[in-house]
């Protein structure tokens, strides 16, 4: 699929309840990669059961995108009141998967660029992105830093026995 954004139609909105079947499908493929998969089993249903709610709630958004109507990438983020500033609207992304067919398609650009207009929309003043301690860690730092994001803090997991 690695081809450039004029030769496919890229399109990126919010999910509905239709796309629940295909967003579950790239939502466990995205844990399954993940290092979280370590920490804790995918929870099919309790996961849908979350996307059905944020679904309903302007301050988070539940998106896809397509490449010639296909859904090859998904992405969750939240708008919360920063706690050391509660006026500080900030958005966080949730989680962002993209398959690695559609890598360098443009749709994963095009999804992290709707975030951002969606944050903004809402009110947001910062948004946090996320990358996981993986293969493509320093790959998404680069992305990150070029499109003015700048590193804050590294966060630290350990299993509570």
């Amino acid at each position: 699929m690695n081809q450039s954004d004029s030769l496919n139609l890229i399109t990126v909105r919010e999910a509905t309840e239709a796309d629940l079947p295909v967003y579950m499908e790239l939502s466990a493929d995205f844990h399954a990669a993940s290092p979280m998969q370590k920490v804790c089993a995918f929870d099919p249903k309790g996961f849908e059961a979350f996307v059905r709610l944020a679904m309903q709630n302007p301050d988070i958004c539940i998106l896809l995108a397509e490449v010639n109507g296909e859904i090859v990438g998904i992405t969750g983020g939240i708008i919360y009141p920063l706690y050391f500033s509660p006026t500080h609207k900030v958005s966080q992304e949730l989680w962002w998967w993209l398959t690695p067919a559609a890598r360098g398609s443009g749709a994963g650009n095009k999804m992290f660029k709707h975030l951002q207009s969606w944050s903004k929309e809402r009110g947001a003043k910062t948004i946090f992105m996320i990358a996981l301690e993986d293969e493509r860690a320093q790959k998404m730092e680069k992305i990150y830093c070029r499109s003015g994001f700048e590193p804050m803090e590294r966060t630290f997991m350990k299993g509570i026995k």
